[in-house]
């Protein structure tokens, strides 16, 4: 079986609508066939535990909720640098133990290259289970990124 170098980790919460992007993404891909050398994790709300699956990693594609000041459904292709997540407000609370796993994530040896896919919301704001039509709308979009990103 070969090894698992690459890892595409979803995160969110799926409770508040467009806030768990992440997660619905990462449960779709669970569904296809995908190299074997792909792990696909539904990561939640978890924070700095996934540490673990960062392990021996050659790529990391994390797909999350993003704020930005884009309109929403906007897709941002971004490193942990460019996003200065130190500095950005988190939508919800695991959002700053995403912060500080990948901070961590930098000081493993040898260091994943980390890409995060960032899907802007446009409810995150009232309780419920379905995404925005608008965020719906670009999933297929999202997962053809991560496709790109897991072959290059």
């Amino acid at each position: 079986m070969p090894e698992k170098t690459i890892l595409v980790l979803g995160v969110g919460n799926i409770l508040l609508s467009d806030e768990g992007v992440g997660v619905q993404v990462a449960q779709r891909l669970q569904a296809m066939n995908l190299p074997p050398e792909v792990e696909v994790v539904d990561g939640g709300t978890a924070g700095y535990e996934l540490i673990e699956f960062f392990r021996n990693k050659k790529k990391v594609v994390v797909v999350d909720c993003l704020r930005a000041d884009e309109p929403p459904g906007s897709i941002i292709r971004a490193s942990p640098d460019e996003l200065d997540l130190q500095w950005q407000t988190p939508l919800s609370v695991h959002q700053s133990g995403l912060r500080e796993l990948l901070q961590h994530a930098a000081s493993l040896s040898p260091s994943p290259e980390i890409v995060i896919l960032g899907i802007v919301p446009e409810n995150t704001d009232s309780p419920g289970m379905n995404l925005s039509k608008t965020v719906e709308g670009v999933i297929d979009r999202v997962i053809s990124d991560v496709s790109a990103l897991i072959s290059a």
